[in-house]
């Protein structure tokens, strides 16, 4: 898929504001409930605008994207779920700017919830509608269940993080070494 940074940058969001309401092990922990900085600290990897967050605004979308994106390689399945989320949060494309920047695309009001969410839905159905699909996938760590969008040019990122590799490494070493 030939992306926009922006588009870019909105598909990492919309993963990780999946993760954030539908992982419930992450990086070896088990998960907790987000509160006003994680969701926002989610937003500001599409852009530098902040503002009061309540996240339960974001949590039924995100559970949404997080079963879409966790079902796969079932496409029907996804694209029925990101679908029915854009339907509900009323998608429309528009062009915006802050002074001083340039102008990007958005698909909802990006002062409200489910503006974010229509954009972070537009995100995924583009990825769902492109052959770099199989991009998106699931830690291999044991005890995490978050998903990452794998940017590696030869498609062999297994973990989400560094955290995740090394506790994995750590654990077979010590397999190993027993």
């Amino acid at each position: 898929m030939e992306a926009t940074d922006h588009l870019k940058a909105s598909l990492v969001a919309a993963i990780a504001l999946a993760n954030t309401f539908g992982s419930g092990e992450r990086q070896g922990r088990a998960a907790v409930p987000p509160d006003e900085a994680a969701i926002d600290a989610v937003l500001r990897l599409t852009t530098n605008r902040s503002g009061p967050v309540d996240p339960a605004g974001y949590e039924a979308g995100a559970r949404v994207l997080y079963d879409a994106l966790d079902g796969l390689p079932d496409l029907d399945r996804a694209g029925a779920l990101v679908n029915e989320l854009l339907r509900e949060t009323r998608a429309t494309p528009q062009l915006t700017r802050d002074e001083g920047a340039p102008w990007h695309l958005h698909f909802g009001n990006p002062d409200e919830a489910s503006g974010w969410l229509a954009e972070f839905a537009t995100a995924v159905a583009m990825l769902l509608g492109s052959d770099e699909v199989e991009r998106v996938r699931r830690c291999e760590a044991t005890r995490c269940d978050d998903l990452f969008l794998d940017s590696t040019r030869n498609r062999t990122q297994r973990f989400c993080s560094t955290a995740c590799q090394n506790r994995t490494k750590v654990a077979a070493h010590r397999a190993r070494s027993a």
